[in-house]
Order: C-alpha cells, then sequence, then structure tokens
C-alpha cells in the first residue's frame, strides 16, 4: 500500500508526458472519487457527533442546573468531576508565558495545580515568573507566593516530552492539561474539561479547540487566513473519528489524559518529533492488545487561542517536523497497519494514512502532467479533462459546504464562512500547497536520514 501510494502521483505525471489522456483521467477519476468517498464519510461521523455533543449539552445541563454553563461556570464542581493539573512546558517562552498563565489563573473553577516546567530556557523566563509570582522554597518543585496552587519545576533541556514527563510525576491530580506555553485558554474552557471527564468516566484523552492567532502584519495575516480553515478541517476530522474510538491525533498545544494512563503507558516519548501525534498510537494500540476501548474525546468548549506561525520560514520549519514525525510514527507503527486485530482503526485509518502518504506529491503531478498534455494534446482533444475537473469542483464545494456548516454548529465557531472557505481554496495553489510541497519533501527527507535538527 506504501508503495502504490508513490505509483499514484508517478502514474499521474508518466500519463501526461506520454500523451495518454484516458490514464491521467482514470488515475485522476480514482483519487477525486477516493477523496470524495472520505469526506463524506468524515462528514457523516462529524455529523454523528453533532448530535452527541447536543445530547451531553442536554446531559451536563439537566445534572448541574444551578452551575451554569461551560462558557459562565460557577466555582461549584460537577459530581465525579475529577481534580485537574494544568502542566505548562516551556521552553524561551518568556514573551508568552505571562498571559497564558494569567488565561489559566483566571479559570472558574480553578485547577488543583498549575506545574510550569521550565527546560533549561536561556532567555529570561525564570527570572519573570520569579518576579512576577514569587516562588519559592528548596525542593525540586517551587511554590508561588501569591498562588498556592502555582509550581515551577525547573530542570536542564530535555525537550517537551521529557518536560510534560518529569510534571506528571510531581502532580497528583487525576487529569493533567497539557497547554503549550504560548496558549491561552478562553473563559469556561476548564469547567468543560471537568463536565466532560464527569459525564464519561472511562475516558482517556480529551482533545481542545484550537484557534490560531498569527502577527498582525500582511504576512501574519495571510497565515492566519488559510491556518483557520485548516484547523477548522482538523477538528472535524478529529471530531469524526472519535465517534468510532480510532482518534489518533490530538491537539498538543492543548489536550488532557487521565494521569493513571500516561503512567501506565510510559508518558510521552521524548524522543519523537511529534510526542502528541505518536503517544495517541501508542495508547490505542495498549487498550487494543488488552481488548480494551481507547476512548477520546474532542470538546469544543476545551477552546484556546495559540500563536501559529505567520512567518514563512517558521511555518515551514514546523510543518518540516509534522511530516517528519507522522513519517517516523507511520514506520514505527506499521504493524498495525491493515490488521484486523485493531478493527477500524488498523482497516481504515491507519491504511488511508498509509495510502495517502504521497498524497503531497499530487497537485505538483497534475500540473506538470496537464501542461505536458497542453503542450501537447493527445488526437482525440481534452474534452474529458474538462468534464473532470468541473465534475470534481462541484463535488469538492458541496462538501465543503456541508462541513463547514457542521462545523459552526458542532464547535459553535463563527470564524469561518463558506465564502471564506471558497476564497481559501481558491488561493491555496498558489501559496499553502507548494509550501507543503516543500515542508513534506524537507521532513520526509531529514526523517529517512535521520537528520533531526530544528
Amino acid at each position: 500500500m506504501l508503495s502504490l501510494s508513490w505509483l499514484i502521483p508517478a502514474g499521474i505525471l508518466a500519463a501526461g508526458l506520454l500523451r495518454r489522456l484516458d490514464l491521467f483521467l482514470a488515475l485522476s477519476l480514482l483519487v477525486a472519487l477516493y477523496d470524495s468517498l472520505q469526506a463524506a464519510g468524515i462528514l457523516l461521523l462529524a455529523h454523528s457527533g453533532l448530535r452527541r455533543l447536543r445530547i451531553s449539552g442536554a446531559a451536563v445541563a439537566a445534572k448541574a442546573p444551578a452551575m451554569g454553563t461551560a462558557m459562565a461556570p460557577t466555582d461549584q464542581r460537577l459530581p465525579g468531576a475529577p481534580t485537574i493539573a494544568v502542566i505548562i512546558p516551556a521552553w524561551n517562552e518568556a514573551a508568552t508565558l505571562g498571559a497564558t498563565l494569567e488565561s489559566v489563573l483566571a479559570q472558574v473553577p480553578q485547577p488543583e495545580q498549575v506545574i510550569v516546567c521550565d527546560d533549561g530556557s536561556s532567555d529570561d523566563t525564570l527570572v519573570r515568573l520569579a518576579k512576577g509570582y514569587g516562588f519559592e522554597g528548596e525542593g525540586r518543585l517551587r511554590r508561588s507566593r501569591s498562588h498556592p496552587r502555582l509550581g515551577l519545576l525547573a530542570k536542564e533541556h530535555g525537550g517537551k516530552g521529557d518536560s510534560i514527563n518529569q510534571a506528571v510525576a510531581v502532580s497528583y491530580a487525576e487529569v493533567v492539561l497539557i497547554l503549550d506555553a504560548d496558549t491561552e485558554l478562553l473563559p469556561g474552557a476548564l469547567a468543560a474539561l471537568e463536565h466532560r471527564f464527569a459525564l464519561e468516566p472511562g475516558l482517556d484523552a480529551v482533545s481542545g479547540t484550537l484557534l490560531p492567532h498569527c502577527p498582525p502584519s500582511l504576512q501574519g495575516r495571510l497565515f492566519a487566513s488559510f491556518q483557520r480553515y485548516e484547523y477548522a478541517r482538523n477538528h472535524l476530522w478529529r471530531l469524526a473519528w472519535s465517534q468510532i474510538d480510532a482518534t489518533l491525533i490530538i491537539s498538543g498545544a492543548c489536550s488532557a489524559f487521565r494521569r493513571q494512563t500516561l503512567l501506565d503507558i510510559g508518558g510521552f516519548d521524548p524522543s519523537s518529533w511529534v510526542e502528541d501525534y505518536e503517544i495517541l498510537h501508542r495508547l490505542q494500540r495498549h487498550r487494543r492488545d488488552r481488548g480494551e476501548p481507547c476512548r477520546v474525546r474532542v470538546e469544543p468548549s476545551l477552546a484556546v487561542r495559540t500563536e501559529a506561525p505567520g512567518h514563512m520560514g517558521v511555518f515551514l520549519r514546523q510543518r518540516r517536523r509534522w511530516a517528519g514525525g507522522f513519517l517516523e510514527t507511520l514506520i514505527r507503527y506499521r504493524s498495525m497497519v491493515g490488521n484486523r486485530r485493531y478493527g477500524v482503526l488498523g482497516l481504515l485509518y491507519l491504511s488511508h494514512n498509509t495510502f495517502t502518504v504521497a498524497s503531497f506529491l499530487y497537485p505538483l503531478a497534475w500540473f506538470l502532467a496537464g501542461l505536458a498534455l497542453l503542450a501537447h494534446p493527445p488526437a482525440g482533444g481534452l474534452g474529458g479533462l474538462g468534464l473532470l475537473a468541473l465534475i470534481s469542483a462541484l463535488v469538492g464545494l458541496l462538501l465543503t459546504g456541508l462541513s463547514l456548516e457542521v462545523y459552526r454548529r458542532a464547535f459553535d465557531r463563527g470564524e469561518v464562512s463558506v465564502l471564506g472557505s471558497l476564497i481559501e481554496l481558491s488561493l491555496r495553489p498558489f501559496f499553502y500547497i507548494p509550501l507543503n510541497l516543500l515542508s513534506h519533501l524537507w521532513g520526509y527527507a531529514s526523517c529517512l536520514s535521520r537528520h533531526r535538527s530544528w
């Protein structure tokens, strides 16, 4: 299946160079049909998730009518709600950590613990923390004089995964919320997280909802507009797969786990490029090898505003890490691909990931093959090419509109619109797709060559 993934763009390009319009159309139709069926399936599952979210919202209202809503909570806790520790790994995040901490400390109800784990910062992160919160004590975990629930764990640089693991080791809450140091919780986020775990005691993890924020420059606004719709599609994807307990990706900037679950599987892997992605694969395998369900949910009201790349260099480095980490994780867990033991997860989700590992090359293959066909048209003309493009565009527009409507209803978001999505889709081939191609090539090459510098 991995070989087939690379053969499809190669076949599309070869068909164009050999003036084989029939082969070009057949392969293109295969890809378009696969993408349409996949999008329709995700849409149906996400719609099911929308119904489940409405039911759970009604359950919260019925169970705790005097406690307020997720967006206007009180300091009372829902019966059965777990204690929560917020863990903030930080490395050279002096510029953003203060706002992140204030967003956590302003939550109602308050978390049981807030632990900042400084990963050997070389900037003035520790100086600002000491000045703003007055940490004291000689032990490994120092306490804040002004906020007794707030602790500071300082360590040598070992990466995000190592920072999280060390903070989990000194925490005592039942659930740990892992929050990036450049990510701010919106009001009601912790209350929503409590509600989610209280309503589903068997949950292993909960993924937050990210709202990207970029610098207010022209380049920053351009990147923000693309990432806004990309994040919306990603959230809908996670909501869909969570309906059949087949989630393999969680929001790395904001995700919550049962503490005991993390301890059972050995915590995060500090050597992974994408520790949040790798740990879901390991968690799924751990549960399914024992014949147990792995329940991971998406909580729309666990909403955060996170710093997203607003410059080309930063964007390419981030996506290079994501692409390299995706391939690295797929190789590491290849025994799960197509394996009936892992049910829908192995037969569909991981098979899909393997089949589409080279999908970033499709636009380039279509572009080069199209140029070749236009330069030397086949004897029968190019009529079929235009018809395929028209049908694909119409189906894509329909599915995009329906998906955005489900997202807006499920996540109660107004930052995306059908018109905005059409503009974004129209501009993607001239900006986002070329950057995606470059970052994937860079990431895959780095993964295969084991070149792990950042």
